[in-house]
């Protein structure tokens, strides 16, 4: 995914993605320094008073690669924020909720 489509994905649902970032930070998942500051200031004051440079940042250092899935591997549907840590650190998936149920009972 373009960083681009991924920032309109993130304003058009920051509650649910501000969320999982408190997951990630919970987690301690990010490993540069910039990329946490960035995210305690996505979750202070919102993901939609970000600079560019902040956006690129975040992007590119906290999010890609390892903590964000573009697509549900089976259906390919986007993966909603609020089953995003499961899908990448718990079941290691990379599934839907709806495809990890389709896959549990097969």
């Amino acid at each position: 995914m373009h960083w681009e489509n991924l920032k309109q994905r993130i304003l058009s649902e920051p509650s649910e993605f501000n969320s999982y970032v408190e997951k990630l930070i919970s987690a301690n998942r990010f490993d540069d320094g910039e990329a946490l500051g960035i995210s305690i200031i996505v979750i202070k004051n919102g993901p939609e008073r970000l600079s560019d440079e902040q956006w690129h940042v975040f992007i590119e250092n906290g999010l890609l690669p390892y903590n964000f899935v573009d697509k549900c591997e089976r259906c390919t549907d986007d993966i909603p924020w609020s089953d995003m840590y499961s899908a990448i650190f718990i079941n290691k998936d990379h599934l839907c909720p709806f495809c990890r149920y389709l896959e549990k009972k097969e």
